[in-house]
């Protein structure tokens, strides 16, 4: 995947957002004043106003004591008994969930319950199976305390945005690996995400897709050519012609001229005197699949497709270089690109050569990182805090 730069993402203009002693740049481009529509709960001021009461429930919560630690043991499934069923009961129902059937004290798993268990595992983005596992004793256990920390941090990275939506856009977030497309308030298409690894994570920034590139080549940065493209060719002089992959000398005007890939000793090739760009052809061994969408940032970051969608099936996602991977992705171009038929979006994802298309409408896109939100008056949505942004 192309690989964005470290460094916080920088733009024409900038809010810091001091995350409990973070310092997060999310950067807005000149003339980005969406307005929000009231009617929007999942991103706009009203997602802020919703997540400030939940953030009183959840301080409440911890002046009462917290919540209790379920025991670790053998997984729990419904309609059996285990000794650790009342706690796990007490445990749901400190934070808002309902205590199912029987009493208190019943050491019976019952449906009721088990109901519960699967709406906790929803909200927490786990398999909703009703059983707990370790994966759902691991979240049941994460303290009252912390989740208090947590809702302030995403409190903090959500004020920055609120009012900077849009009434038509793209929201992508990153800790949920989910895109969403939002037209008048209205969530119109939902699509899975793959996002960037937790050591070149995908930037928190707003900005605009211009155009979609079908059957894009792939420019590989220098970052990923030298940390592991070059690796893999000094081991097999042939993977450069196994996987479509030419080879260009470095200009300044990005045409340099194309080389002999068995003309260059790769031994004698180092990180510091690499000087070749590496420029994979269209076809299913090409990361960037069928489709890109360009956005328009500081960094060689994007949308696009993926050779490798069996990856989508994953509950935890974080396997890119930073870049977005979209599923379904023939959805949202035929999306933002309605004059097109699907056939003609897919004929164009898997034949002829690299094709720009640009949008009449550009449509704005965030990419965002919330790992606590509200769906209504109950319990609140958390996520893995992959990136550690949550102090």
């Amino acid at each position: 995947m192309p690989n964005p730069p470290r460094a916080p993402v920088l733009g024409p203009r900038f809010l810091s957002l001091p995350i409990l002693g973070l310092g997060c740049l999310i950067a807005v481009l000149p003339g980005f004043t969406g307005t929000r529509d009231p009617r929007d709960q999942g991103a706009g001021t009203g997602a802020v106003q919703a997540l400030e009461a939940a953030l009183a429930r959840y301080q409440d919560i911890v002046t009462r004591g917290g919540w209790r630690i379920v025991d670790s043991g053998a997984a729990l499934e419904p309609l059996t008994a285990d000794t650790r069923v009342p706690a796990l009961r007490e445990r749901l129902v400190a934070e808002g969930y309902q205590a199912g059937d029987n009493p208190p004290d019943s050491g019976l798993y019952d449906s009721g319950l088990a109901s519960s268990v699967r709406r906790f595992q929803s909200l927490h983005g786990l398999e909703e199976d009703g059983i707990v596992g370790p994966a759902t004793l691991q979240a049941l256990n994460v303290t009252a305390e912390a989740r208090v920390r947590q809702i302030v941090s995403n409190l903090e990275r959500r004020r920055a945005i609120a009012d900077s939506l849009g009434d038509r856009y793209i929201l992508e977030n990153s800790a949920a690996f989910m895109l969403e497309v939002v037209d008048s308030g209205r969530v119109v298409m939902r699509l899975r995400t793959i996002v960037g690894r937790p050591d070149w994570p995908t930037p928190v920034v707003s900005s605009r897709i211009t155009e979609l590139i079908f059957r894009p080549l792939w420019r590989v940065p220098r970052s990923i050519a030298v940390k592991e493209v070059l690796r893999l060719v000094r081991r097999d002089s042939s993977y450069l012609q196994r996987n479509g992959m030419r080879v260009f000398r470095n200009s300044a005007d990005g045409n340099g001229s194309e080389v002999n890939p068995d003309s260059i000793d790769w031994s004698r090739v180092t990180r510091r005197n690499f000087a070749y760009q590496f420029v994979q052809e269209p076809g299913p061994k090409n990361p960037l699949g069928g489709v890109k969408f360009v956005l328009r940032t500081p960094f060689d970051v994007y949308l696009h497709d993926t050779s490798a969608r069996g990856l989508f099936n994953r509950r935890s996602r974080p396997l890119s270089h930073g870049c977005v991977r979209v599923d379904e992705v023939e959805r949202l171009a035929s999306y933002l690109l309605p004059a097109w038929s699907m056939d003609s979006i897919r004929a164009a994802m898997t034949t002829g050569r690299e094709r720009s298309v640009g949008l009449e409408a550009p449509i704005p896109v965030h990419l965002v990182y919330w790992t606590a939100w509200s769906e209504g008056d109950g319990p609140i949505a958390f996520r893995d805090d992959v990136y550690h942004l949550d102090r």
